[in-house]
């Protein structure tokens, strides 16, 4: 919890148990969509509403301490804000998961042979997990 009082500290936002919790679930989850994440932080604070979660969830994305993580048939998630990362979707359960394998080489190449300036970029690999699959 007092990472993310430094982290909203150092971006100027107030460390309120609002956002603390929305943190501290997200982190938990790993990568989460609103319905469950609402469900999940009412319990321990039933008075929160949609509109504050909403609110406090734009506020974060907007100071780069969260981010959307948009995925094909899926709602949409969100998770803490990483290093860039790749997203490995299971087909079978729709688990997601977060592999950190460099991607500048790979944008150089295709900034490069299509001449488009590349700004930001998210990758999403579909396939089957390990449990789906059995392997260990």
């Amino acid at each position: 919890m007092e990472r993310f009082k430094d982290i909203l500290k150092a971006s100027n936002l107030k460390s309120t148990h609002q956002r603390l919790a929305i943190l501290d679930c997200i982190e938990r989850f790993g990568h989460v969509d609103i319905d469950t994440l609402y469900e999940s932080i009412t319990q321990k604070y039933p008075t929160m509403s949609k509109a504050t979660l909403y609110r406090n969830i734009n506020d974060l994305i907007s100071f780069h301490i969260l981010e959307e993580v948009k995925l094909p048939h899926q709602k949409q998630q969100y998770e803490i804000k990483k290093v860039p990362h790749v997203h490995l979707l299971c087909s079978q359960c729709g688990s997601v998961e977060d592999i950190f394998v460099e991607t500048k080489a790979l944008l150089e190449t295709i900034s490069s042979q299509s001449g488009f300036e590349i700004n930001s970029s998210f990758i999403v690999m579909n396939g089957i997990c390990r449990r789906c699959s059995g392997k260990k």
